[in-house]
């Protein structure tokens, strides 16, 4: 049985968020490294960075993962129903 949309969803979002933490963790201490924390404090400035890519990361992909497993039911139909037809080419046996 296929996965319904709302837990196609749920797994896109997951998905999304665990790259986008590992993603914001390693550009939050890239540029931790390069510019400093600031005013904030080196813990803040990096869960920043790793919530907001893990929420745009999470959102694109909940997004998309729906779209892209979304398929017409006739479509499927008639792939699966129409043949392509046999095509022989002979060559010229009068030599």
């Amino acid at each position: 049985m296929e996965p319904t949309a709302l837990q196609k969803m749920k797994m896109g979002a997951l998905m999304g968020g665990t790259v986008g933490l590992c993603v914001g963790f390693v550009f939050g201490s890239v540029s931790l490294i390069r510019f400093g924390s600031g005013t904030k404090g080196p813990v803040t400035l990096l869960s920043q960075y790793m919530l907001g890519s893990a929420a745009s990361f999470g959102f694109f992909m909940s997004i998309g993962s729906v779209i892209r497993s979304e398929a017409h039911p006739n479509a499927i139909q008639w792939q699966s129903q129409t043949k392509l037809p046999v095509v022989i080419n002979e060559r010229n046996k009068s030599l």
